[in-house]
């Protein structure tokens, strides 16, 4: 079991996705967002989610709605059952299909965009080629990366590093649209 960190739902417990695969994002990087980023009524989506902590810290933080993205059945179960128990299941959509598949169809764009791909699998940069296409010019989008997947800026086309959090082997990235 996770805690929700931060926010008016803080202290209340979340699922965890039953997969030893799934690497969550630590209670002091998800405090530290939360500081960072004032999430009060955006729409904001929480891509390659696992059990969906991050997003829904946002929820507790003030967001209005997360949109939830896994290609995992067992993390979309378990992010429905955590919208149930939190009494939230009416600020989120869950989405089970692919990182790099929902950035290529999406319509819209949400305010504040978070991912945390899998470690060294490539996706990193499949998600920094696309994500663009679900932001404009006053969205965020924060990735949560490997230091040893840290994009160099001559990879990246179409956003630009605005802020950048070091926690030990982890990055949290923070791009606008250019």
């Amino acid at each position: 079991m996770l805690k929700i960190e931060t926010g008016e739902l803080r202290g209340r417990a979340i699922e965890t996705v039953p997969d030893p695969r799934t690497r969550y994002s630590s209670a002091i990087l998800r405090r530290s967002l939360a500081n960072m980023v004032d999430f009060q009524g955006k729409v904001c989506a929480d891509i390659c989610a696992g059990s969906g902590s991050v997003g829904f810290e946002m929820i507790s933080n003030g967001a209005a709605h997360v949109t939830f993205v896994d290609t995992s059945k067992l993390s979309v179960a378990t992010i429905k059952k955590n919208a149930i128990n939190l009494g939230v299941e009416n600020k989120v959509d869950i989405k089970k299909i692919d990182a790099r598949r929902f950035l290529e169809t999406h319509a819209g764009v949400f305010d504040i965009i978070y991912s945390d791909p899998p470690y060294e699998l490539g996706i990193v940069r499949d998600i920094l080629e696309r994500v663009h296409a679900i932001m404009d010019v006053n969205s965020m989008f924060i990735l949560q990366c490997s230091k040893r997947e840290r994009p160099k800026e001559s990879e990246i086309s179409n956003l630009r590093i605005i802020k950048e959090k070091d926690y030990g082997d982890t990055l949290l990235l923070f791009f606008e649209r250019l």
